[in-house]
């Protein structure tokens, strides 16, 4: 037991490194994916995001970004980088 309790710590260490942006971009994702349909179906309250081009959606989320409000997606946006900004797009819009 104490053999696989050290090869699990090892294999999750290098795991963490080795994956880690892929995750949490991913995961960012699938968050989006929750409110924003990534299917093209709109509804009233919440667009979809494929209805924006991946330019429009990078200016878009810099400007919640920078924005000094109290929204959803201002609070959502300011935790991310320019560099998350652009990954996220990247995987949004490679599905296009």
């Amino acid at each position: 037991m104490k053999k696989f309790s050290f090869y699990l710590i090892i294999f999750l260490s290098f795991s963490k490194y080795s994956f880690a942006d892929y995750n949490v971009s991913d995961l960012i994702v699938e968050n989006c994916a929750s409110c924003h349909n990534l299917k093209n179906y709109d509804n009233k309250i919440i667009p979809s995001l494929r209805n924006l081009t991946k330019a429009e959606f990078v200016k878009i989320m810099k400007k919640y970004k920078n924005e000094n409000d109290n929204n959803v997606m201002n609070r959502i946006s300011k935790v991310l980088t320019n560099e998350d900004i652009i990954k996220i797009s990247e995987i949004i819009y490679s599905e296009n």
